[in-house]
């Protein structure tokens, strides 16, 4: 595992310079996503405007007016703006739900809690992301449907690069044991694809003591690699996604593909990752909550985008 940059660079280049340990190797990924989904963002943005579905609006007392000023400012200029939010939206909504969903943690050290980087909820980031998201368009006139579903492809290329994070460091992010040998017909990949044993996280855990500590029974110490299988369906949602971006031409389409296919994702994944349960319907996840419900809206909006769509888009 690989902490920090330090960790990374000491093993791969050997290279020892103590500074690096101050660049923590979540961060980074979470950056390089952030970067990432901007250039996307920027991209479809543009396209947006050509197809006049986001139109460029009137610049206000704030905006900065240049030499060449048009009067106007264009959608991808405000990436910046976006990501700013987004990443607000993130810690703030990340931190809330993790900590709802570990209330233990939160009585055992408030504080900690609270100002520890590790522990975000994606999908708290995502929900107050989405609700900030609204306000900033509503304050600059532009249109919300249009507006999320140049996202979407963003997004699932960003929680990609947020579980690349999660996966590098060994941030607690990973499966249910799995001390089962790699079936034969798996012979062909490498080991760490079906299970391991995240040696260094920067939990500082051991992975035996850690299971043991939540119930389970783990003689090897492995786990389901959760995060891999995670990075890997991103991907393949994130490539559906931009290929269906000019295919789907009724607004909310890419926001009810991406809620379909992000909700099957975590649904699955759920079922070998470790999480606290609420005690109702047999035990059921935070995760699995909302997994369900974005699968049932995003089913919904595909039938009912093609009557309403249109007429939403211009709000």
């Amino acid at each position: 595992m690989y902490p920090t940059f330090y960790h990374l660079a000491l093993d791969l280049f050997g290279i020892d310079f103590a500074p690096f340990k101050f660049l923590q190797s979540y961060g980074m990924m979470v950056g390089l996503g952030f970067i990432a989904g901007s250039i996307l963002l920027t991209l479809e943005l543009k396209r947006k405007e050509a197809i006049g579905q986001i139109p460029p609006t009137k610049k206000d007392k704030k905006d900065i007016k240049g030499d060449d000023d048009d009067g106007l400012v264009h959608p991808h200029e405000r990436v910046g703006d976006i990501a700013i939010i987004a990443g607000i939206g993130a810690i703030v909504g990340g931190k809330l739900f993790h900590n709802l969903e570990n209330w233990d943690e939160v009585v055992a050290d408030p504080i900690g809690a609270l100002t520890r980087m590790s522990g975000l909820s994606f999908y708290g980031g995502m929900i107050l992301g989405m609700v900030l998201f609204v306000w900033y368009a509503k304050k600059h006139k532009i249109s919300i449907l249009h507006f999320f579903d140049a996202t979407m492809p963003a997004l699932a290329l960003g929680y990609g690069f947020g579980r690349l994070g999660c996966h590098v460091s060994g941030d607690g992010d990973w499966g249910i044991p799995n001390d089962s040998p790699m079936p034969e017909w798996m012979s062909f990949l490498p080991d760490w694809i079906w299970a391991y044993g995240y040696e260094g996280n920067i939990l500082g855990v051991d992975m035996i003591q850690f299971y043991a500590s939540k119930g389970y029974t783990s003689i090897e110490g492995l786990a389901w690699p959760t995060p891999i299988y995670e990075i890997i369906m991103s991907i393949m949602i994130f490539a559906v996604l931009w290929a269906f971006r000019k295919r789907w031409t009724v607004p909310g389409f890419m926001i009810s593909g991406y809620f379909v296919l992000g909700g099957i994702e975590r649904l699955l994944i759920e079922q070998i990752r470790i999480n606290n349960e609420y005690d109702i319907m047999g035990g059921i996840t935070q995760a699995e909550l909302i997994s369900v419900s974005m699968i049932i809206l995003g089913i919904v909006g595909f039938f009912y985008m093609p009557k309403v769509g249109e007429r939403w888009a211009k709000f």
